[in-house]
């Protein structure tokens, strides 16, 4: 059976979700994150937790915008 790992992103995973918000500049679900940052999804759906405690994110109903 093959080992499971984690995956390895070119930087971390809360800088990958942050910078697609950013750049995306409207607001998107946990889902559209991580289909354009190529972090998994439940990995995107923490680190926006993270995020909102930090006070960088921002949920409006369903979907997440970044904080200017």
């Amino acid at each position: 059976m093959p080992k499971r790992g984690r995956k390895k992103y070119s930087k971390p995973a809360w800088e990958l979700v942050l910078e697609v918000l950013s750049e995306e500049n409207r607001a998107l679900s946990a889902r559209e994150i991580a289909e354009l940052s190529g972090v998994n999804y439940n990995t995107v759906r923490g680190r926006l937790q993270d995020l909102k405690k930090k006070g960088l994110v921002k949920k409006i109903g369903r979907k997440w915008i970044a904080v200017k």
